[in-house]
């Protein structure tokens, strides 16, 4: 493992040449690595993987027991995401009529789902920090419940609480603003797969809305995923 770390560090100053680029254009950044005869999805894979490590270097903070063993545990949960939404987006596209290579479409997929972890970590940090920043007590029942496994039933019994608290409600704006940002780099990066995949804009749309209605049942299965390591 830690022979592993030592390594993903060392890609570090590359992760960054490639993560401006990444982030400001994506279609052009994947239309231009696509290109390159220097195997593209295990340079994806491993931007994946540099992208995983800093996101649990962000979040250590808020991480209880051996970091590392969280990392560890984390790995898995990551792992089982990337693939369980890979495939049911290459499927949604699949029946939108879509073609190309699955190297093509996962090379694409590990680029973008290294953005989102990265989005998704720095959310996180922001989301939390704003509520231990207004309110410690409730941020402390909201860290015990979501190590505790008991997140969502947490939610359900103190929605009314929550939502009459000055810093849940500053904190849902935070959480408005990061995922609209999120929702709008993914609308820019979605072209690249049409790209890809040679279809028009309407079968893109299909594509979008079967992807959209897949998502529901790997959301509940990622879910009970969660729960169950930090049991």
């Amino acid at each position: 493992m830690k022979d592993l770390l030592e390594k993903l560090i060392g890609l570090i100053p590359a992760y960054f040449d490639d993560l401006l680029p990444l982030v400001t254009g994506p279609k052009h950044f994947i239309a231009g690595r696509l290109s390159s005869d220097e195997s593209p999805m295990h340079k994806a894979l491993v931007f994946l993987a540099v992208s995983f490590l800093i996101s649990g270097v962000l979040t250590i903070p808020l991480s209880r027991g051996d970091p590392l063993l969280e990392l560890g545990v984390d790995g898995v949960f990551v792992l089982i995401c990337v693939m369980s939404y890979g495939g049911i987006l290459y499927l949604a596209w699949r029946i939108a009529g879509g073609r190309a290579e699955i190297q093509i479409f996962l090379t694409i997929h590990f680029y973008y789902a290294g953005i989102l972890k990265l989005l998704e970590a720095s959310l996180y940090l922001c989301t939390m920090g704003t509520i231990r920043a207004t309110d410690p007590a409730l941020y402390k029942e909201i860290y015990d419940a979501a190590y505790g496994g008991n997140a969502a039933a947490f939610f359900i019994n103190n929605s009314e609480r929550l939502l009459a608290n000055p810093g849940y409600q500053l904190s849902l704006w935070v959480q408005a603003v990061g995922y609209g940002a999120i929702l709008i780099w993914i609308f820019v990066g979605w072209g690249a797969y049409r790209e890809i995949n040679r279809l028009s804009r309407v079968r893109s749309t299909m594509a979008g809305l079967l992807f959209f209605v897949f998502c529901f049942p790997v959301a509940a299965f990622v879910f009970l995923i969660a729960n169950a390591l930090v049991k």
